[in-house]
Formats: C-alpha cells, structure tokens, sequence
C-alpha cells in the first residue's frame, strides 16, 4: 500500500505539472529524475515500511545523486586497502598526546563512565578524522541509495568486467569470482537499505537533517565516523545538551566509549581487541589502535 501511494502521488504531481503547464520546481525535478535512478530502491524502502514523506525528503534535496563508484565490489583486490601504519608515527603520536592534554576533563569522564582508557578513546578519534578535521566528503545519503544498487543486473555486470579484467585467462577463477560477487551484492545492497532505514529514525528521533550529512566512502559520519546504524544504537548525549551530535567532540567521545563498553570491552586484551574490531572489522585497523594507544600515555 505505501509503494502503491507513493507512486500514485508521483504520477499525479507530474500530471498535475504537465496539464497546467507550470514550471517545476528544484525540489520537484530533483525527485522526479531521482525517483527514476532509484525506482527499485525505492520500492524495497518503501515494502520496509519507510514513510513516503522521508522518501521523497531523499529524492528531492538536490544534494541527491547516483555515482557509479559506490556500486563497486571488492572481490578482486582492485580496490586498495588502507595502510595504518602512518597512524602511529611520531607526529601522531605527538598530535594524539596534545589532544589528551587538551580534553582531558572529557575524556576521564567517559574513561570513568565506560571503563575505556582515554588513549584508546583518542587513538580511535585521530585515525578516524584527525579530531574532526577531516569528516569526508561523500553525501551520505548518495552513498547509500547507490550502493543499494549494486545488487542490479547493470551493475553486477560492471563488476563482472572487472573480474574479467583482473583474471582474462582463467574462466574456473572468473566463474567462482562471479558467485561471490552476487553473494556481496545482495549483502550489500540489504545493508545499504538498512542504513537508509536507520537514517529515517535519525530523523523522526533526533530531528537530525540527514540530507546535509556529509561523511566517508562508506557513509560513516561525524568525528568518530559512525554508520547511522550505530548512531542509532550507541551514540549518546555526551555533554547533556539534549542532542546527539557527533560532530561535537563530547558526544563524539562519550559515543565511541559506549561503542566498545557495548561490543565487550573488558580487561582482557582479547576482549579489548574484538571490541576494536566491531568498531572496525581489520586486524591492521586493531593493532593500529592498540599501537597509539600505548605510545601516547
């Protein structure tokens, strides 16, 4: 019934639009040349169960666009993996020390809270954005409808080029390639859905303008770079504004404290790693953390 009246409204206000032949406005061919793009998109948002009104809120902001990058699938290795090392030279160490001298008031309050060291706290803050100064630049609603679209016969045809690329000579390789990549597209794209469906409760819960959040790649945001899954789940007032804001640092703080105390950190270090870990699933990303941590107390 929602996709049913949904679509009954658009065809009833492209209608409307071309029989008195008034102009469109922004947000109005906006939605239309979106609604297009993401039609299978929007279909399966809206069986989820999401409102029409946050729909077209998505469509129309002029913000909103496809970018084919967001459909690739990694099952070759041609997309690059991030080297962590760098994060703990002597300039972050340095950088990661001052920031601890800086705000330490905050972070023994979530330290004492949370039980989570202030430089494991800190380590995570620098390597994500460096304390917030860089938050990404991918608009991540773009992010997420396109990537839910990788799960497309269009779009699985462009990965399958790739792996053709990377392997011409072994058709068994490409074959066995061509399996997985169906499997990650559809994980992938449920996965996309369901962060757009954690972006509407932001929304309606927080009154937080999603349609401006500007984050990484992958559509984490803020300066601990949380999925809007994890925003919903684990991210707290920090400085008890009324607001969960995790451009601000205290909130930032305070949310990625709750994160690990949530995912099991305990005095154990096999505890403290696998807590790392859901933060970030790559063992790189842990030792990285672990690393700083310790170099800056």
């Amino acid at each position: 019934m929602r996709r049913l009246s949904f679509f009954i409204v658009m065809f009833l206000l492209i209608n409307a639009i071309s029989c008195t032949k008034t102009s469109f406005s922004s947000q109005q061919r906006n939605f239309i040349e979106n609604q297009n793009t993401f039609k299978n998109v929007i279909a399966t948002l809206l069986e989820r169960g999401a409102d029409t009104n946050f729909v077209y809120s998505l469509l129309s902001n002029g913000k909103t666009q496809f970018s084919e990058k967001y459909v690739k699938i990694n099952v070759t290795g041609y997309l690059s993996k991030t080297d962590y090392t760098h994060f703990y030279n002597s300039s972050s160490i340095n950088s990661t020390k001052d920031f601890i001298v800086k705000n330490r008031e905050i972070l023994e309050q979530a330290e004492r809270q949370f039980a989570v060291p202030k430089e494991i706290i800190a380590s995570i803050l620098w390597i994500e954005t460096r304390f917030g100064n860089f938050l990404g630049t991918h608009h991540i609603v773009s992010v997420f409808l396109s990537t839910a679209m990788c799960n497309e016969p269009e779009y699985i045809r462009l990965n399958e080029k790739e792996i053709e690329i990377n392997f011409p000579d072994d058709i068994q390789k490409q074959d066995s390639l061509k399996i997985v990549l169906k499997e990650r597209s559809e994980r992938k794209s449920k996965w996309a859905i369901n962060e757009i469906l954690a972006l509407e409760k932001m929304r309606n819960r927080y009154k937080i303008p999603i349609g401006d959040i500007y984050g990484s790649w992958a559509g984490a945001f803020g300066i601990p770079q949380f999925l809007p899954s994890s925003y919903v789940k684990y991210a707290i007032d920090g400085n008890n504004d009324g607001v969960v804001d995790l451009f601000n640092l205290s909130d930032a703080v305070f949310s990625v404290a709750n994160y690990l105390k949530s995912h099991g950190w305990g005095e154990m270090l096999s505890e403290q790693r696998k807590a790392i870990f859901a933060y970030n699933n790559s063992t790189a990303y842990v030792d990285a953390v672990m690393k700083l941590a310790e170099y800056a107390k």
